[in-house]
């Protein structure tokens, strides 16, 4: 044994209390099923297999609560780089990525019966071939041979203005005439109940003002999901379809003091804000075998969107009204050519060709006592569009029996046309490379060196005109943005070990060119922009550790982060963070499953976090505080899950602090605005049954 795993197999030792002799996929299943659910898998190995016995004493309802339950294992959506190969999150399908982009993932896992699942494989490194540059992919093994199945669940949340808000799914998977059907509705709404202080000072420090807001928000959403699969022209046919309708409404008061707060306010102010939203995705991928484990794939996806949001903001002597449309479309295209199985090269070829467009018009008006004055923004009205293509080839190459190389390199050509106030058309291209060399000392251990370059995806409601009337902040829309560039390189670390045992270190060191920040236009208005070169680094840890030593049937599992940046201020001239990036983030959970009471209880923990955002004549600092949960759940009911869960136990806590500075940050300040937000705990009924 090397010295890594001798090194791991010691600390699993002491955290599972055993000398590390694990059943194997092999072994006889004992006929306990309190010790099943810890016997009935192989926990080594280059990929991992949990059967469906090693989840039945727990008696889950979809995949995703058996994803949930799968040692070591974190579901990642995805992310929002360009294209739809480069946001794969980490879960497969008998194989297959699902076709969806930037999330969603978590919806097709709910639709899946937990009955419907054979068992669960643990890819590593570069078996993902449909999920590359992940370094654990889950992939679901669906039954052949399922009948017909589903599962209804109802949640009633009690948030703490006193409400009750449901939450009601219901879905039914069977074959007709051939293919495997599954649909999906679901209804419910989420309530959003804060209260806070605002302390305004001015240049000295002095207590100007205070204001004291209540927030009545709620959130109705509906959605409908349908998916089938069967053969088709010596293939395999998917098609997802996804409807859905969203609505938000909230209604803030503030209480107004002239300096500290007293008996009664001196002024009122009120602020109604709506939006609301429909969506559609349809995404259709047909794969067939071509022979000798060569396939190749053709994949189409298309969404479309519609925003409308309103904004009134009324005070004695001023009322400001907005009122947004957007209208986003976005089509994929893409065709690939892979070779899978057991051999020493494994190439991939493909195409993608992506059209995206966004078109938005803003309506802003002020007024101060004369009647509403409509208020010019930048790019109020705009039409943004982009044509994008790209050719990749990717390489994985077995050069030893426990190394191998993956390397790849992607082309992309693309124009972005903005209509509208201020017209521009500008055409960018892009080589993206990518390497991984991948060592796996032992069957437990493996070790990946790599480096990535990405491009970001961008928003296009950034090339269009936005105001935010609660911090009082129009920004211009600019139409010369371009999608920064990103090069990642990253040492991980995973080791699995003994009855569900995983731990994974990351360091890693990524540079940004073409960072957006904010900017004056030429206007004088404030806009997204590019501010130039950034560099971040850190180091992650995921791990699962088994606790049998100390507590039979109880893990903890832990994802944390650590990262660093730096910049030069295009204001300032001074280094300073990056906006928005955490220094650090830590959740953790510990679970005690109690298999003979088919029961379980868990707590869990975020860690307090913050950063800053840096505007061009204001900076803003926030912070979140830690927040406690727990849950207890029982199928002690036969055919039910009975889930009892608290979030944010004691109430969590909302910093903000704002410095103001003229004529810009690399001036004089002058004067602050500090909140403080509570948001009370909320306590969720859920009740889940399998149809």
């Amino acid at each position: 044994m090397n010295p890594l795993s001798l090194l791991f197999a010691g600390a699993a030792a002491m955290a599972s209390g055993t000398s590390g002799d694990e059943p194997q996929s092999g072994d006889p299943v004992p006929a306990n099923a309190a010790h099943a659910a810890h016997a009935a898998h192989a926990a080594s190995g280059p990929d991992p297999v949990y059967p469906a016995e090693f989840y039945k004493p727990f008696q889950p309802q979809t995949a995703l609560d058996m994803l949930e339950r799968t040692p070591g294992f974190i579901l990642t959506e995805g992310s929002s780089v360009r294209g739809f190969g480069g946001a794969a999150g980490n879960v497969l399908i008998d194989g297959q990525r699902p076709t969806v982009k930037g999330g969603g993932i978590t919806e097709v896992l709910r639709r899946i019966g937990a009955s419907r699942v054979e068992r669960v494989v643990l890819l590593r490194g570069s078996d993902a071939a449909e999920a590359q540059g992940q370094t654990l992919v889950a992939n679901l093994i669906l039954r052949a041979d399922a009948g017909g199945s589903g599962n209804a669940s109802l949640a009633l949340a009690h948030t703490a203005d006193g409400h009750v808000s449901p939450d009601a799914r219901v879905s039914y998977a069977r074959r007709l005439a051939g293919w495997q059907t599954n649909l999906e509705l679901s209804a419910q709404t989420v309530r959003y109940p804060t209260h806070a202080v605002y302390l305004e000072r001015d240049a000295a420090g002095t207590l100007t003002r205070t204001r004291r807001e209540r927030i009545s928000a709620k959130a109705p959403q509906y959605g409908l999901a349908l998916s089938t699969s069967g053969a088709l022209a010596g293939g395999t046919l998917t098609v997802n379809l996804r409807l859905g309708k969203d609505s938000y409404a909230s209604h803030t008061g503030y209480d107004i003091f002239d300096g500290a707060e007293h008996a009664a306010p001196d002024s009122v102010r009120t602020i109604a804000y709506r939006e609301s939203s429909r969506s559609g995705e349809l995404g259709t991928d047909w794969t067939r075998r071509l022979g000798n484990d060569w396939s190749t794939k053709l994949v189409a996806l298309g969404t479309l969107e519609r925003y409308v949001t309103s904004d009134d903001l009324v005070e004695p002597g001023y009322r400001g009204v907005s009122s947004q449309r957007e209208k986003p479309v976005e089509l994929v295209g893409r065709l690939t050519l892979t070779r899978e199985g057991d051999h020493r090269l494994r190439p991939e070829f493909g195409a993608e060709v992506a059209y995206n467009r966004l078109t938005s018009a803003l309506d802003y008006a002020q007024d101060s006592g004369a009647g509403l004055v409509p208020i010019a923004l930048s790019n109020a009205d705009t039409r943004v569009s982009e044509r994008r293509a790209e050719a990749f080839a990717n390489l994985t190459v077995r050069l030893a029996r426990r190394v191998s190389l993956e390397a790849g390199m992607a082309a992309e050509l693309s124009k972005i046309t903005v209509s509208g106030e201020a017209a521009s058309a500008q055409s960018l291209s892009y080589l993206k490379p990518s390497a991984a060399l991948v060592w796996s000392p032992s069957a437990e251990t493996q070790l990946r060196l790599a480096m990535r370059r990405t491009v970001d995806q961008l928003d296009f409601s950034d090339f269009a005109a936005s105001v935010n009337q609660t911090d009082g902040r129009p920004l211009g829309g600019n139409s010369r943005l371009r999608p920064a560039r990103l090069t990642r390189a990253l040492a991980r670390l995973d080791h699995r070990w003994g009855k569900g045992g995983a731990l994974a270190l990351e360091a890693w060191h990524q540079w940004h060119t073409g960072l957006l920040g904010y900017v004056l236009l030429p206007s004088g208005e404030e806009a997204l922009g590019t501010i130039g070169n950034a560099r971040q680094w850190g180091v992650t840890a995921q791990g699962t550790l088994p606790l049998e030593a100390v507590l039979r049937g109880a893990r903890l599992t832990v994802d944390a982060a650590l990262r660093r940046s730096r910049m030069r201020d295009p204001v300032t001239g001074e280094d300073r963070r990056m906006d928005d990036v955490l220094p650090r983030s830590i959740t953790a959970e510990l679970r005690h499953d109690l298999p003979a009471l088919r029961s379980s209880w868990g707590v869990t923990y975020t860690a307090a976090e913050y950063a800053d955002v840096f505007y061009t004549g204001e900076r803003l600092h926030w912070r979140d505080g830690q927040s406690w949960g727990g849950y207890v759940e029982t199928t002690a009911l036969p055919g039910f899950k009975t889930t009892l869960a608290v979030s944010a136990l004691g109430g969590q806590d909302f910093y903000r602090m704002r410095r103001f500075y003229a004529p810009s940050r690399a001036g004089a300040p002058t004067g602050s605005e500090e909140r403080r937000r509570r948001q009370g705990a909320s306590v969720t009924l859920t009740l889940a049954r399998a149809l």
